[in-house]
């Protein structure tokens, strides 16, 4: 690749090139999250005449929208707008703040890493997140994801989602009656998959969500499962600029589909389509931004093609075995990052053993 796509060049300029196509990559996703999540707030509103406004942030969204009550694309964005930014300005600042304070301490140069974290931790959560779950978030995120290991690229652990499994863990019943809140299990993400299992996709139409929407991000979730299209657009921009390897994605992929249809052979029970596998839930967004991050995927070609293969059997065991935590993605991409350096490992000391066989 030519001109600023290109990596290449002296590491400091090349970091930030990578930072930036990185943000770019994720920049259709954010702006089809403000649409729906403006949608989506706009619309509860209608179901909801008692709502008090929702804080700050609701505050901001009457202030900015023009009419609600036959709102237009330009109220969705507004609206979306008004409850996106204030979580990303604070999850920047939080974890700008922590970046600054161990830079200092180091005597090294802030390292621009944080910004990235805190727009994928805040894609990974509900738009009415409280402000004190994104503070706590943010900061676990960068004290025991990055600084405990040494600062920028040297955990094996994607420092967003270690802050998106700590409130998981902690808020595990986080729950309030924003509009914003409708359709979703906490911050376990969609009610959609559970809806599915209830009643098929009748259940589904009759909740509102179809192929079409899911695809183009029209459903309610968290910030980054709302739209394939947009998380579409931020692949082939990471393929084309090989931030992101294409067998550890087509692994995933290729993974699912052929445990879903392993799954259809010999159970009984209901099983989830791959379509819907794809299109409901944070998978797609996991697959590519987060599993694909050379951080917290494997480094060899066998073991990016086994850790996909295991991130697949483990989503589609756990969704259709454990309907209590629906989608499933952030236990299992916290899992397969802890396995990645194993992984590695092993293939490594496989083909040292079969190299040696060769030349005995």
């Amino acid at each position: 690749m030519m001109g600023w796509l290109d990596i290449r060049g002296y590491p400091c300029v090349r970091r930030r090139r990578i930072l930036l196509i990185q943000l770019l990559a994720l920049l259709p996703l954010l702006l089809i999250a403000m649409v729906n999540c403006g949608y989506q707030y706009l619309s509860g509103l209608q179901n909801m005449p008692d709502f008090d406004g929702g804080g700050l942030r609701g505050q901001l969204a009457s202030s900015v929208v023009l009419n609600a009550d036959s709102p237009g694309l330009y109220d969705f964005f507004m609206a979306g707008f008004a409850h996106l930014v204030p979580m990303f300005l604070l999850a920047i600042l939080v974890g700008g703040l922590w970046e600054r304070i161990y830079a200092v301490r180091q005597k090294q140069p802030l390292q621009p890493g944080f910004v990235r974290d805190a727009v994928l931790f805040t894609l990974l959560l509900p738009a009415a997140t409280p402000f004190t779950h994104v503070v706590i978030g943010i900061s676990f995120a960068i004290i025991i994801g990055k600084i405990v290991f040494g600062g920028e690229g040297k955990s094996f652990i994607s420092p967003a989602l270690l802050g998106v499994a700590i409130l998981q863990v902690s808020f595990p019943g986080v729950s309030g009656t924003h509009p914003l809140w409708e359709g979703l299990r906490g911050y376990s993400g969609s009610e959609a998959i559970a809806t599915y299992y209830r009643g098929g996709e009748a259940a589904l139409e009759q909740a509102g969500i179809n192929t079409w929407s899911a695809f183009v991000g029209s459903v309610p979730g968290t910030l980054g499962s709302m739209s394939l299209l947009g998380v579409a657009l931020g692949a082939v921009l990471l393929l084309m600029t090989r931030l992101i390897s294409w067998r550890l994605l087509a692994a995933q992929f290729i993974g699912l589909l052929f445990f879903v249809w392993l799954l259809q052979l010999f159970s009984t029970s209901i099983v989830l389509p791959v379509h819907w596998h794809i299109l409901l839930g944070s998978f797609a967004f996991g697959a590519v931004f987060i599993a694909c991050d050379p951080v917290a995927s494997a480094c060899t070609n066998p073991g990016r093609w086994i850790q996909g293969f295991l991130i697949a059997a483990l989503l589609v065991l756990i969704r259709t075995a454990n309907p209590t935590h629906p989608d499933a993605v952030i236990p299992v991409l916290l899992l397969a990052s802890l396995l990645a350096p194993l992984i590695d490992h092993a293939v490594i000391a496989w083909d040292i053993r079969k190299r040696g066989r060769r030349h005995v």
